[in-house]
């Protein structure tokens, strides 16, 4: 925890008052995993790393201009609660699990962030012509470009969190022609996986 702790002060530059909203977080998400299904039990004592970093690193990719951003099935806030603690972004979370919505309403009461949540299915949510797209462990490539229909347009960036299954699910979108791969970047916390940059060709 302690380098991971350091590459937040260091590469993203946070305060100590930053630091403890993500300590509020952490302690949240290791005690309601109790309850319910919201990360791997595998990881449940690398939740700093294999979790809050990992989602950290989506920072370096985001304008420095205030944008919206749609963080899709975002169950245990991963990555949008922590790009809301980290960033003045506006950021949407959607999630139709009942009791994650629970979860996560109760985790941004705490940290004190204006992000907002939206209790329903991904492709009924009404497009909010958000700037950006997150994601992290929520679909393959191809259904998530098909939930998302909705929020497609021309200046949509997606910036995706992508694991080892990333190669085989970019043979899978060649029907999307409009979208392309703008870049794919390695993964900080992870020798399996990559960040995810897509854009459409009128861009």
């Amino acid at each position: 925890m302690t380098d991971t702790l350091s590459v937040l002060k260091d590469k993203y530059n946070v305060s100590h008052e930053t630091l403890s909203e993500l300590s509020t977080f952490h302690d949240l998400l290791f005690h309601w995993q109790k309850r319910l299904n919201l990360i791997s039990t595998k990881t449940i004592n690398e939740i700093w790393d294999r979790h809050i970093l990992d989602s950290a690193q989506l920072c370096s990719f985001l304008p420095k201009n205030p944008c919206c951003i749609l963080d899709i099935g975002s169950g245990a806030g991963l990555p949008g609660i922590v790009l809301s603690i980290l960033t003045d972004h506006e950021i949407h979370l959607v999630e139709s699990d009942k009791k994650k919505c629970a979860f996560l309403r109760t985790a941004l009461s705490r940290v004190n962030s204006n992000a907002l949540v939206h209790e329903t299915r991904l492709e009924e949510m009404p497009s909010l012509r958000a700037d950006i797209v997150t994601a992290r462990a929520f679909a393959p490539l191809p259904r998530l470009l098909a939930l998302t229909q909705k929020q497609h347009h021309p200046k949509l960036r997606f910036l995706l969190l992508k694991g080892r299954a990333v190669s085989s699910e970019l043979i899978n979108i060649e029907s999307w022609q409009k979208i392309r791969v703008t870049n794919r970047y390695a993964s900080m916390t992870s020798e399996d996986g990559c960040i995810l940059e897509l854009q459409f060709n009128d861009a």
